[in-house]
């Protein structure tokens, strides 16, 4: 059996050329635009990927690009000519609706595509992903990117007209901090092993990606990009429309994934908090790495966040959505944004303690009866005691955390530490 398959880029070099948010969502939506205008062409072919068969996403009012950077289908005789006509003609369209060169079009956007006969018997996404990972290591910038880069940027252009995108960050702030996040399956390969399946996991994606959009956008956020496992998007710390914190978002989206596939592929997201003036570019590359070098790392099915203060200090972790136990307290602790007056200074004084203090809690915090009297013998004022119920649900997130042999000794105190901070940062100090 003959298949086509096409990977475009480079996609995340041109996200790093974006200064606002704007610049960032078209330098995304340009290349799922891109993928759009060719599958149209090809839309009676049978693919494997992506899903094509709703018709929604070839809407040409949708304000997320759901086409992701590749895609594969059973060819037909002579389509791979076809193929290099409908570039050709794509290309042209772009360039005049840019108002640029094509060969500057062509010269950045680096398409590659090519036949491939794989076994009845073998299965196609699996066979050919090496050569197209091979094909996107060598894509480069070109000497006149600058000149597609701003065109793309350019508010008149018409990826951006009558788009309602978000460009002022002010909008998705929660007192001037705002969120990026990057998310990505785990595990895919044990989803699609099965050939039989591969129409089930692509018509899951499409799903996936727009309901996730839509739990964004109710939370107030904005998609950068969605396709295939593949998520980037824009977050208040926390929603002034659902009163949930970004990982309460997270985790929503991270079941909706995870019931799809029976668990069997989890998704990982890497969380950045910036001050609104943290440069974007930056902001953008460590959510990035707070995925894929922490929280894709080892066991993977992780949250890492960090969080940037306006002071240039920072806190991070990994938590491990695995172990129900932890992942369950952390976000009991990080959805608990209703507060009273003075919870700022008692949460000052409580991470304060457990810092100074991380040598002993390291020692006892293998029994919860230790650490029980540990908090009596610090905590034993009268302001203390309406805050009982909370340390009973803090001593067993300490507990859990120092049972999982999978986190390391080192980092199990870090956890809670920036657990802690975190919530201290929403209720109260955010210098």
């Amino acid at each position: 059996m003959n298949y086509i398959a096409l990977t475009i880029g480079p996609i995340y070099k041109t996200l790093q050329n974006s200064k606002k948010p704007k610049e960032l969502w078209s330098g995304s939506f340009i290349f799922s635009y891109i993928m759009k205008q060719i599958i149209k062409e090809f839309k009676d072919r049978e693919f494997v990927t992506p899903y094509i068969k709703d018709n929604s996403i070839f809407e040409d009012n949708s304000e997320v690009g759901l086409f992701h950077d590749r895609f594969i289908f059973k060819s037909k005789e002579n389509d791979i000519y076809k193929l290099k006509s409908v570039v050709d003609d794509v290309l042209d369209d772009i360039s005049d609706k840019l108002n640029i060169n094509k060969e500057t079009t062509k010269e950045y956007l680096q398409i590659n595509y090519d036949e491939y006969d794989i076994g009845d018997d073998k299965n196609p996404i699996l066979e050919i992903s090496p050569y197209l990972d091979t094909q996107e290591l060598f894509f480069q910038t070109s000497q006149n990117s600058q000149s597609f880069i701003n065109a793309i940027k350019n508010k008149e252009n018409f990826l951006l007209k009558n788009k309602n995108i978000v460009d002022d960050l002010k909008k998705l702030t929660y007192h001037s901090y705002y969120c990026i996040i990057h998310a990505d399956g785990d595990n895919m390969s044990k989803v699609i092993a099965d050939k039989n399946n591969i129409e089930d996991v692509s018509k899951n994606l499409f799903e996936y990606c727009k309901i996730s959009n839509s739990l964004i956008e109710k939370f107030g956020g904005q998609t950068i990009f969605a396709g295939g496992d593949d998520l980037l998007f824009f977050a208040p710390v926390v929603s002034k429309k659902k009163k949930q914190t970004v990982f309460e978002l997270c985790d929503e989206i991270g079941r909706d994934f995870e019931k799809r596939f029976n668990s069997v592929a989890t998704l990982s997201f890497g969380i950045t908090i910036n001050y609104v003036k943290f440069p974007l570019y930056e902001a953008l590359e460590n959510s990035r790495e707070q995925l894929f070098e922490k929280a894709k790392s080892g066991s993977k099915n992780n949250i890492s966040f960090k969080v940037t203060k306006h002071s240039g200090q920072s806190f991070e972790a990994v938590v491990h959505k695995g172990n129900n136990e932890v992942y369950s307290k952390f976000l009991e602790f990080v959805s608990n944004i209703a507060s009273d007056n003075d919870d700022k200074n008692f949460l000052h004084s409580l991470h304060h303690k457990i810092d100074t203090y991380k040598t002993t809690i390291n020692h006892i915090a293998d029994s919860k009866e230790k650490l029980h009297n540990f908090f009596d013998n610090y905590f034993n004022k009268d302001e203390h005691k309406k805050y009982r119920d909370y340390f009973d649900s803090l001593i067993e997130f300490i507990y859990e955390i120092f049972q999982d042999k999978t986190i390391q000794k080192d980092e199990k105190l870090n956890i809670v530490y920036a657990t802690l901070r975190f919530v201290k940062f929403v209720k109260g100090e955010k210098k």
